[in-house]
């Protein structure tokens, strides 16, 4: 397995997973309509990156490990196996509530009270891409990095 290759798809990947999601649950939150949003009650936005980075964060990190694991298997390689993964995937859960926590507290002690709608949607846009590219790349580098090891 080439496993710079291997990285780069299971990134581009996730980033373009993680892009369209995110649209769609700001479309479904937020609406189509172009209006400022409240950080704070009642459009609540600042707390939004709490649910989108749990979700991102578990399933970037979660659904790569799983398949790449299923491939190196194939290939005769051991891996390490499921508490492996659960620490892993903690791991990313973990440091992506962290970043949306950051996010919330500047949003909501910050100097403004709402964030124009286009713009919101690209900070959305832009925070769903990059936590699921670094999710993504934290588990599989830590993966390749520790393949073999049961006790990685």
């Amino acid at each position: 397995m080439n496993i710079a290759a291997r990285l780069r798809r299971e990134q581009i990947t996730s980033g373009a997973i993680n892009l369209v999601l995110s649209a769609v649950f700001f479309f479904g939150v937020f609406g189509l309509a172009v209006r400022p949003l409240h950080f704070a009650v009642p459009d609540n936005f600042a707390l939004d990156f709490l649910p989108q980075a749990a979700a991102i964060a578990l399933m970037s990190s979660l659904v790569p490990l799983l398949v790449v694991s299923a491939s190196l298997r194939k290939e005769g390689a051991r891996t390490g196996g499921a508490a492996f993964i659960a620490r892993t995937v903690l791991a990313v859960v973990l440091a992506g509530l962290a970043s949306a926590a950051a996010l919330a507290v500047i949003c909501l002690f910050g100097p403004w009270r709402e964030i124009g709608w286009t713009f919101a949607l690209a900070l959305k846009l832009v925070y769903g891409t990059g936590l699921g590219v670094a999710g993504t790349t934290f588990a599989l580098t830590r993966l390749f990095a520790h393949r073999g090891r049961e006790t990685a």
